[in-house]
């Protein structure tokens, strides 16, 4: 099926075909025409191999495929129906096809013959057989066909492998002790994922260059350039992007006419320098930035340059304030991020880096891992201060009454100001674009913090995907890590724009366009959903990934937590029916409120041989 293994919208299918997958599973089993489809796929398989024409598909097309018509491979084969008759092309052409999943095996076709006498064919991937074969042929291709046959070989045997466990299953499962190995391998992820100094020093001469460019253009706008993003806390790969942020202060007359001419210039200036192997102006994207390319070496680095927005900063400071209170964060988050990557998670159409990020920093707050920065002004967290976060978190009204409404008088604002939780002491108040972006960012505060929480880091990361896989309410609740937790009802979060799924379900035909099962709140930005791009089947599909990461690490295996996704493991859309069964019983029952159970039962019986079709895939 198209897209599975790729990132983005297209890495879990849609419901639809996973029950028309299921659909077709359970009419071949019931019919016995899978055990039929088998026996003629094999025989088809062996005629091929032994009395196969090599044709070109196309007349100027050098690369040929071995076929043979139906119709003569029938008759070699004497293949007979259910029924003992004769077998006739029609019914074959639907046995073979309908057990197919991708390219159909058996395809429609003309002869073509040019002036020197070679044949090709001319398919027609459309049109079914009519029962006469108006066209010349129905051709049987060698190459489809092995995907056929090993699908319906799968289809036919009665599975006894090990299963993808069950959901209850996964929430009981502890890690297994493993750990100088599990040290070895996270010594080589680090590795991985800390850039070497030859692209730092490439970053430092690109930012110190469009500085030149950018001062160099008029001596009365005031210019600075910063790294933000994964470059700025080092939690990147050597060829990761270069995030840059200018802060342009323009004069007061006509700020936004000079500013457009300023970058302007900034981007001819840029073009003109050989350092640059291209720069592209993108001014109508939310956020308008510069794109370019940048060459240090024999090495080029793709950045973005934005302007005068400084949430992107000072989300990427805050991240890094967690890291430095506690380098079990890093670690975490690092595995996090890797396991996007590889599993094809992390998207730009659908949850990128950043929001899985949010999701590790909220659950390792509520851990204990590290403390709630934008609600505290020192790290002496004391066990009241916890109770405080806790009711907090169990009160609408407390969360509602920390942030002045969008909407408030300048005196209201000022009046409503966060608390710190352990002193009482109000918050400072950090305005950035408007926007409150206050945390906790004191070296020593943070240098002094101490967690009650002593697990390990494979631990925590085991726990995370546990957590997210299994337990995780994401029909009612909302991660924050503004507040620490990822159990907040989202009806407490009023900002949020992430209706709760009850009234989508109230709107029959409207819940699969507009049903978001995952709110993830902005820790700056509280109106925004993280997670606003991804549909339901998505999620359902993130959460079956995780239940399989925590199945994994429990066996202590970060190896097998990153095997990429394949083609051939995540083809047949049936496979995701375990991940599905919710949304499933929705289809069924529009309106039914109760399909979104947290205790649905997913048992081994309706689970996948995953383990044994990746390693097949892996030895392949």
């Amino acid at each position: 099926m198209p897209g599975f293994g790729a990132a983005g919208l297209a890495r879990f299918p849609r419901l639809g075909q996973v029950l028309t997958s299921l659909e077709k599973k359970k009419r071949l089993r019931s019919s016995g025409e899978g055990e039929l489809a088998l026996g003629l796929l094999q025989r088809l398989h062996r005629l091929l191999d032994e009395k196969g024409t090599f044709y070109a598909l196309k007349r100027s097309s050098a690369e040929k495929h071995k076929a043979m018509t139906l119709h003569s491979a029938l008759a070699a084969l004497k293949a007979r129906d259910a029924d003992g008759q004769l077998m006739r092309v029609r019914y074959a052409c639907h046995l073979i096809n309908s057990v197919a999943m991708g390219p159909m095996p058996v395809v429609l076709a003309r002869r073509r013959t040019d002036a020197a006498g070679q044949v090709s064919l001319a398919l027609d991937l459309t049109a079914e057989p009519e029962p006469e074969c108006t066209y010349d042929l129905a051709v049987v291709l060698m190459r489809r066909m092995d995907r056929a046959q090993e699908y319906t070989r799968q289809l036919s045997q009665q599975v006894a492998e090990q299963f993808l466990p069950a959901l209850d299953e996964v929430e009981h499962m502890e890690v297994a002790g493993r750990q100088a190995e599990l040290d070895a391998e996270l010594a080589q992820l680090r590795a991985l994922w800390t850039p070497d100094a030859a692209s730092q020093q490439a970053l430092e001469r690109a930012k110190a260059t469009i500085l030149g460019t950018a001062r160099n253009i008029h001596k009365q706008i005031a210019v600075s350039v910063d790294t933000f993003g994964s470059r700025y806390y080092a939690l990147c790969k050597s060829d990761s992007d270069f995030d840059l942020h200018v802060r342009v202060r323009v004069p007061q007359k006509n700020p936004d006419k000079t500013h457009e001419w300023f970058v302007k210039r900034l981007v001819a200036g840029m073009r003109r320098n050989r350092a640059f192997t291209s720069v592209q102006w993108l001014a109508r994207t939310r956020v308008p930035i510069v794109k370019f390319a940048f060459k240090a070496g024999r090495r080029t680095y793709e950045g973005d340059v934005s302007f005068n927005r400084g949430l992107g900063p000072a989300k990427t400071k805050m991240i890094g304030a967690y890291m430095r209170a506690d380098p079990r964060v890093r670690t975490v988050l690092m595995i996090l991020k890797h396991w996007g990557v590889e599993r094809a998670i992390t998207s730009s159409n659908a949850l990128n880096s950043f929001g899985l990020t949010m999701m590790g920093l909220a659950f390792l707050i509520e851990q204990r891992v590290v403390p709630p920065l934008q609600l505290l002004a020192t790290t002496r967290v004391t066990d009241d201060a916890w109770a405080e976060l806790d009711a907090l978190h169990a009160s609408p009204q407390a969360i509602s009454a920390l942030y002045a409404a969008p909407d408030a008088s300048v005196a209201q604002t000022r009046k409503q100001v966060p608390k710190c939780l352990a002193t009482r002491a109000p918050l400072p108040d950090w305005a950035c674009d408007g926007v409150r972006t206050y945390f906790l960012n004191d070296q020593q505060q943070l240098a002094q913090w101490r967690s009650p929480n002593r697990k390990s880091a494979y631990e925590l990361a085991f726990e995370l995907f546990r957590h997210y896989g299994a337990r995780f309410d994401a029909v009612s609740c909302a991660v924050s890590p503004r507040l620490g937790s990822t159990s907040i009802r989202r009806s407490s979060l009023e900002r949020l724009q992430a209706p709760m799924p009850q009234a989508v379900l109230e709107q029959p035909g409207q819940w699969d366009r507009r049903l978001r099962l995952l709110a993830i709140e902005d820790p700056f930005e509280l109106e925004l959903n993280c997670a606003r791009l991804v549909p339901a089947e998505w999620v359902e599909g993130l959460r079956w990934e995780m239940r399989r990461a925590a199945a994994v690490m429990a066996g202590g295996s970060l190896a097998r937590l990153f095997v990429r996704p394949s083609a051939d493991i995540y083809c047949d859309a049936s496979v995701w029916a375990p991940a599905y069964v919710r949304l499933a019983r929705l289809a069924q029952s529009p309106g039914d409120k109760r399909v979104f159970d947290p205790e649905a039962d997913v048992t081994a019986a309706t689970t996948i041989p995953l383990f044994e079709r990746e390693a097949k895939a892996a030895k392949r």
